[in-house]
């Protein structure tokens, strides 16, 4: 089969012919019929800091659904022909955050397409455990995109908790940004969504979906903050991107007791200025990866049309185009990228 794989401690990927994965007793064995680029992804291809206790060589890829084709002895559930997506950690079930339910958070976790084979390939090999079931109203496509909703779902409904009517600024329109932004909106907040002026094609995005929309190159986004929320500031921040310059702001631009959370991944140490979050009161929150739970919850708010996932899917590729998709993908400007085997 043909795969995406992470091959040498250094920049780049290959697309290889492995052989299909065998499947455990407790696997099942999908046929992908679709895989997304994830911004750690990019990561990988880069062979940055963040990834150099990877396990190498690996196929890539954890955001991925396709169809079951084999089963192994001790599957129960699930069957040859289920349509089906997969969580993207393996975790241990015994660590302390297991037994809370906090598996994002497991200390002895694996990682598809970083530790253990992941979905840019034509087939992958899952324990069922991390299954759930795809609806029939809902296409591989969007299925594809669960796992990155799932982490918004959990950013926002658990780490960043709303009311109707709250002063949201989401910093970023990248995907996690834009799908965050939709989960504000649907809880009944006011939302506005910050990029740059290379971000063309994801402000059209947000504007399909009805988010405002802050060009901060051109705008001054403290100004417009200020006259929005009638010089109190935001009630939250919303970091969706690892850059210091958003990070600094976000603590200017929210109110006294405001709220900052924090998502982006950041690729250097960011200094603060202790002093005014102190005597401000501001929380600081970061958030990572998803829980199990939100899985089926971003499956449901999918299917009843009230998250719009696939208006953020922007290019489609076959696996043996994988470097012109990862060009476009670290161009960083468009929306979500992905694979489709066949």
């Amino acid at each position: 089969m043909k795969a995406i794989m992470k091959t040498a401690p250094e920049s780049g990927i290959e697309v290889l012919d492995i052989p299909v994965p065998e499947v455990g007793a407790d696997e099942v064995l999908i046929k992908v019929k679709a895989s997304s680029i994830c911004g750690s992804d990019l990561g990988i291809y880069k062979y940055t800091s963040a990834y150099s206790k990877m396990t190498l060589p690996v196929v890539m890829g954890h955001e991925f659904s396709g169809e079951i084709v084999e089963a192994g002895k001790e599957v129960t559930g699930f069957h040859v022909g289920d349509r089906v997506l997969s969580e993207s950690v393996k975790a241990c079930g015994v660590c302390r955050f297991c037994k809370e339910g906090r598996s994002n958070l497991c200390e002895e976790s694996t990682l598809f397409g970083i530790h253990t084979a992941g979905g840019f390939a034509e087939y992958v090999a899952v324990p069922y455990k991390l299954l759930h079931r795809v609806p029939e109203n809902m296409s591989y496509e969007d299925a594809a995109l669960v796992e990155p909703l799932s982490n918004a779902f959990h950013f926002v409904r658990d780490i960043t908790p709303f009311r109707i009517n709250d002063f949201v600024v989401v910093q970023g329109c990248g995907p996690i940004g834009l799908y965050s932004a939709q989960l504000f909106k649907l809880g009944g907040a006011e939302v506005i969504m910050t990029g740059l002026s290379a971000d063309k094609t994801r402000f059209e995005i947000a504007k399909k979906l009805g988010i405002e929309t802050v060009n901060i190159q051109e705008q001054n986004l403290e100004e417009i903050v200020i006259e929005r929320t009638n010089g109190s500031g935001a009630d939250i921040a919303f970091v969706a991107v690892g850059a210091l310059p958003a990070m600094r702001q976000a603590t200017q631009i929210v109110r006294k007791r405001g709220r900052v959370t924090v998502v982006g991944i950041f690729g250097q140490e960011v200094p603060l200025d202790m002093t005014w979050l102190v005597r401000r009161e501001l929380e600081i929150k970061g958030a990572y990866d998803a829980k199990p739970v939100n899985f089926p919850q971003s499956i449901d708010l999918i299917s009843r049309g009230l998250v719009d996932v696939n208006s953020v899917l922007t290019h489609r590729f076959k696996l043996d185009e994988a470097k012109e998709a990862f060009k476009v993908a670290l161009n960083m400007t468009g929306g979500k990228i992905q694979f489709h085997p066949r």
